[in-house]
């Protein structure tokens, strides 16, 4: 039953308004990315390498938020929840099947996305490599990631909230890469504080690999795994959440 709601949602999520037009804004903006290039006083082909593939982790969590704290809220507005809840399915069931099928989306999208940044990219005689591929790959991880967290913010509360949490939870958790820089100053328990709070928060940063990748600087075995568990570990424990809030959830 999980694989059957995986499916229909993986479905009804890439026929959404929000994921075509974010699709058609994404290649809009790539198509405009060269006018960066150009203005640029560096290498014009690095710099829109890196606006290309950033765009990609950009539009990818806009699509994620979108489509994700709208699916159950869409169930519940359509009853079609009530109908999938009488049969033999248990709740945990009904968010992993989500959960699946959101991320079966998801990695459609940006399977597309880097598809349509390389054509590009190749047009324009900008160089590919495959440090560039492994950093959209870490890229898609990222946008997973995102995904988990916006289904939990929608168990939690309203759509339009969930939005705008997901998005605060995007800033910060670039934002947290860079927080020993910031905290210097700090000491005793107003750093154990300020750290404590940031580790509620995934590391977003640790799935940016682009930058590094342009200039093809190789990546360990060890550093891969370690950030890809790191974005696994997040995953289980959104979902987790998500399935606790949802069975306490009077619907």
């Amino acid at each position: 039953m999980i694989w059957v709601i995986a499916s229909a949602t993986m479905r009804e999520s890439i026929r959404s308004k929000a994921f075509i037009g974010l699709l058609a804004l994404y290649l809009v903006a790539v198509l405009l990315s060269r006018i960066a290039g150009w203005i640029s006083g560096t290498d014009g082909n690095v710099v829109t390498t890196s606006l290309v593939f950033s765009l990609q982790s950009i539009f990818g969590v806009l699509v994620a938020v979108a489509t994700g704290t709208a699916l159950v809220q869409t169930e519940i507005q359509q009853k079609t929840l009530y109908t999938i809840l009488s049969r033999p399915v248990k709740r945990w069931h009904f968010v992993l099947g989500k959960f699946l099928g959101l991320s079966g989306s998801l990695i459609a999208g940006q399977v597309i996305m880097v598809l349509l940044g390389l054509v590009y990219l190749r047009a324009t005689g900008a160089q590919v490599t495959g440090w560039t591929l492994l950093a959209s790959l870490l890229t898609m991880l990222e946008v997973l990631v995102m995904a988990s967290v916006s289904l939990c913010w929608t168990a939690l509360t309203t759509p339009l909230v969930a939005v705008a949490l997901c998005l605060a939870t995007y800033a910060l958790g670039h934002a947290v890469g860079e927080l020993p820089n910031l905290l210097y100053h700090l000491h005793g328990v107003k750093l154990l504080l300020c750290s404590a709070l940031a580790a509620l928060v995934p590391d977003l940063s640790r799935f940016v690999y682009r930058d590094l990748a342009l200039h093809q600087i190789p990546i360990t075995a060890a550093d891969l795994a370690e950030r890809v568990v790191y974005g696994l570990l997040w995953i289980t424990l959104f979902v987790t959440i998500t399935t606790v809030v949802f069975r306490r959830k009077q619907l």
